[in-house]
């Protein structure tokens, strides 16, 4: 356990002191269920809180005690509400015999230094009382308005349309056990900044055919849980070989990387789901999975104009159920590098090159170190004898045709 919370801690050290805006990921199985994806905003007092708040979920989590196996989920999103201001939200949910659900948010003001409150922000507090009493009456009939006596400004996010303040069910006597969220229009409010209101982007989609005989050897490379820091690396080497790739990816990292995802498209790799937070899908419910699905294929499809058709299940646990929930092609594995476990190039080489054959798809992760290091000495082996490199869809396609004569 020790162990583990020091390779976090280093992770987070590490990505201070990168220069581009990106996300980390730390996603493991081997103490409970455990997805963390953060942003890295390169404004160290934002990041350090940010990391500070994610490593005491992350200690706590790790000394909880539980009958059954923990899961522990982190999420973000971020928005930029003008030049100046950012506002983070880091949503965690940890599942055990029962669900416990908490938000932090940050919004950090970069022209002062300065970490906002709700008195920064909006002008009339007591018109956005009215607005929240409103909406509360309307969202939560069982609210107890006389215990409301002070509304809790601490949480809360914006976008394009709404100011969504985040309440506990403690702060209105309620009885449900989710986190309470309250939709509240900006015009209905008196703001002291101004809100940036995003700009849909082109839609960007080029997918590049391959020429490949029935008779050929070939073989599908897939990464799950990007996209990441790595996977411009791992694009640059799969353009050196000529080769392709199926990408999993998590759809609240999608937003940081649309130059990466419409790379990815035009120079003949593919894009698969592979949820939205990465959370242990056998739990969810029919409607909280069909979320995580369809805000991933809304988020790929708004930077890039392709809608995936692939998906994989996270930490490869699914049911049939699960499976007639969606019309996407569930897609597993044959050959396991096991990145995220042996974590040194020869080890995965090892794991990966004398079980592949023709037809295989291989498991890897972009946002392990280690696959990126083998990914090039593990191309030039599968070229020499003789593979050819497809997308998963044209594999399942070879096989199907294959199978028709």
């Amino acid at each position: 356990m020790k162990k583990l919370f020091l390779i976090l801690m280093i992770i987070f050290l590490v990505s201070g002191c990168t220069r581009d805006k990106r996300t980390e990921s730390y996603i493991s199985k081997d103490d409970g269920y455990v997805s963390i994806n953060y942003p890295i905003t390169n404004i160290n007092v934002l990041d350090d809180e940010i990391s500070s708040y994610i490593n005491k979920t992350y200690y706590n989590f790790k000394n909880m005690n539980s009958k059954e196996i923990p899961e522990l989920n982190i999420s973000y999103t971020y928005k930029e509400i003008n030049d100046d201001i950012i506002n983070v939200s880091l949503q965690t949910e940890i599942r055990t015999n029962r669900t416990i659900n908490k938000i932090k948010t940050f919004t950090y003001n970069k022209s002062n230094d300065k970490f906002l409150t709700m008195e920064d922000l909006v002008d009339d507090l007591e018109g956005l009382d009215f607005e929240i009493k409103k909406e509360l009456l309307e969202k939560y009939q069982d609210a107890d308005m006389d215990y409301l006596s002070n509304i809790s400004y601490d949480y809360f996010t914006i976008d394009d349309e709404n100011l969504t303040i985040y309440l506990n069910p403690a702060e209105i006597k309620s009885k449900h056990d989710n986190l309470i969220y309250l939709d509240i229009p900006l015009d209905s409010l008196k703001l002291l900044v101004d809100i940036n209101v995003s700009q849909k982007p082109d839609t960007y989609l080029s997918i590049k055919k391959k020429n490949v005989s029935l008779d050929d050897k070939v073989v599908a490379l897939t990464f799950d849980d990007g996209p990441s820091k790595n996977t411009d690396e791992i694009l640059d080497v799969l353009k050196k070989y000529k080769a392709c790739a199926t990408f999993f990816l998590i759809g609240n990292k999608v937003e940081f990387y649309g130059d990466v995802l419409r790379r990815m498209l035009d120079e003949g790799s593919e894009i698969g789901n592979h949820s939205y937070d990465h959370k242990l899908l056998t739990r969810l419910s029919k409607a909280e999975f069909q979320e995580e699905i369809s805000k991933t294929q809304e988020a790929i499809k708004k930077v890039t104009g392709f809608t995936p058709t692939l998906f994989r299940p996270t930490y490869g646990g699914y049911t049939n159920a699960l499976k007639s929930y969606t019309d996407l092609k569930f897609v597993l594995w044959d050959v396991d590098s096991r990145d995220w476990q042996v974590k040194t190039k020869n080890r995965i080489l090892n794991n990966v090159l004398p079980n592949v054959k023709s037809g295989s798809i291989v498991l890897m992760h972009d946002i392990k170190d280690y696959s990126l290091k083998a990914l090039e000495e593990m191309l030039e082996s599968l070229k020499d004898d003789g593979y050819k490199f497809v997308t998963v869809s044209e594999l399942l396609e070879l096989k199907k045709l294959r199978e028709s004569e």
